[in-house]
């Protein structure tokens, strides 16, 4: 085990959790008519439940496995689910292994502030926690929303690489432990 989370993680919008497989068919949002679905690393998308399925599965293999991964973002008002954010165990991030903060938003929830908030407060957990000296986010060089997030989440970008496939920048942040 890398960390295994501590609840209640909250902001003031948002409550998180582990996904489980109820979520599947709210989850099944992110994946309908999102055009940008490439930078999650789906670059040949199968159906909505099927893309839905293989995610929250990999996120409880995860916890499983290393106690983190991408946890449910669902709003405090409602419990709707509007998104996934969470801290992610990497083992080859250009040859070292290292804990990256990860978050996505169902379309519907776009240009609402939510991916910052998210971001912002899994950043928190993380030095709250004094998981590790450094966290990253590793980001589609298109990708200019994430981006911006990252910066607002007080990360620096570092280097252009390819992940997955994909071109991608690293942001950074690092703290003294």
């Amino acid at each position: 085990m890398k960390h295994r989370y501590q609840f209640p993680i909250e902001s003031e919008r948002i409550s998180f959790r582990l996904l489980t497989k109820v979520d599947t068919k709210a989850w099944e949002a992110f994946f309908t008519d999102n055009p940008y679905l490439h930078y999650v690393g789906v670059l040949d998308p199968k159906t909505p439940e099927e893309e839905s399925k293989i995610w929250v599965e990999r996120q409880m293999k995860r916890y499983g496995e290393t106690g983190v991964g991408i946890l449910a973002a669902c709003l405090k008002e409602t419990g709707e689910l509007i998104g996934n954010a969470g801290i992610i165990w990497r083992e080859d991030v250009l040859g070292e292994e290292r804990f990256e903060i990860g978050y996505s938003v169902i379309p519907k929830y776009w240009k609402q502030g939510y991916a910052s908030e998210m971001a912002i407060r899994l950043r928190g957990y993380f030095e709250e926690h004094k998981i590790d000296s450094s966290v990253i986010s590793i980001i589609n060089i298109d990708n200019i929303g994430s981006q911006k997030v990252a910066m607002n989440n007080g990360m620096s970008r570092k280097c252009e690489f390819e992940f997955l496939n994909t071109p991608c920048y690293i942001y950074e942040r690092t703290y003294n432990r």
